[in-house]
């Protein structure tokens, strides 16, 4: 057998057990959109993949994990999405425009929407297993968005009128907010205006708050620190999914 045929050989079962990860994980997002993640099983799971139960853990050891990169799978997907947006436009830099995409991407990302949409309890459990099952990824994102900031400061994009920590506090509750409060308002019989006009006004209001104009150099520096930067938290996503796909492991 030459090399390159032997090489083939050794890629084509790795190959395998990556499609069928991917067939494990969109089927665990299926049934999370249409189930929620309390109701969905491991068992459901095998079945909607076509494989069995044992295969899925061979993959993903709990549930917990499975579900886990299900979401980082789509939160991959908008930062990418942001990354485009932010090589065309360096406005789209802006801590304001970041908002307005971020709330309109997450009705192209099914797991997204129905995580802010469907049940509190859940985002809580998300929220508490991100730290728990891949502490190296969420202290690289906080350090990202932190660094993030400092760039947005450095070059005059954010108000001096409040401290960088109370900007950063409303900036995340303000977006959080944002996500959160349609179908909450919705059930009360508030009025809701529609989804374009909820992502202007998110991005209106962080503009309005913290935000100021700069010089067209001053913006574009941040579009290439800002890129540069979620390029880097992007290619993290991208190692921690495919860390978590694998077969083999030690736990």
């Amino acid at each position: 057998m030459s090399p390159s045929a032997d090489h083939n050989a050794q890629d084509r079962p790795a190959s395998e057990r990556e499609l069928r990860a991917d067939r494990i994980l969109d089927a665990a997002e299926e049934l999370i959109v249409a189930w929620g993640q309390r109701k969905t099983t491991i068992d459901d799971v095998a079945r909607r993949a076509g494989v069995g139960k044992g295969t899925v853990y061979l993959h993903f050891p709990t549930k917990e994990r499975l579900f886990l990169t299900v979401v980082m799978r789509a939160q991959h997907d908008i930062v990418s999405r942001l990354l485009e947006l932010m090589r065309e436009d360096p406005e789209a830099a802006r801590p304001s425009e970041i908002a307005r995409h971020i709330y309109l991407l997450q009705f192209d990302s099914p797991v997204v929407h129905a995580l802010y949409n469907n049940s509190s309890e859940e985002l809580r459990s998300f929220s508490r297993t991100l730290p728990e099952l891949v502490k190296d990824l969420a202290e690289a994102r906080q350090k990202v968005l932190r660094d993030y900031w400092d760039l947005l400061e450095e070059h005059g994009v954010l108000s001096p009128l409040l401290p960088s920590e109370q900007q950063f506090y409303a900036y995340s509750s303000t977006v959080i907010g944002h996500l959160l409060a349609e179908p909450l308002l919705a059930q009360q019989g508030y009025p809701v205006p529609d989804r374009t006009t909820r992502a202007d006004l998110a991005a209106r209001s962080i503009r309005l708050l913290m935000e100021q104009d700069v010089t067209a150099t001053a913006m574009e520096a941040v579009q290439a620190g800002a890129i540069t930067l979620f390029s880097g938290l992007d290619r993290l996503l991208t190692g921690e999914i495919e860390e978590q796909k694998r077969v083999k492991r030690s736990t």
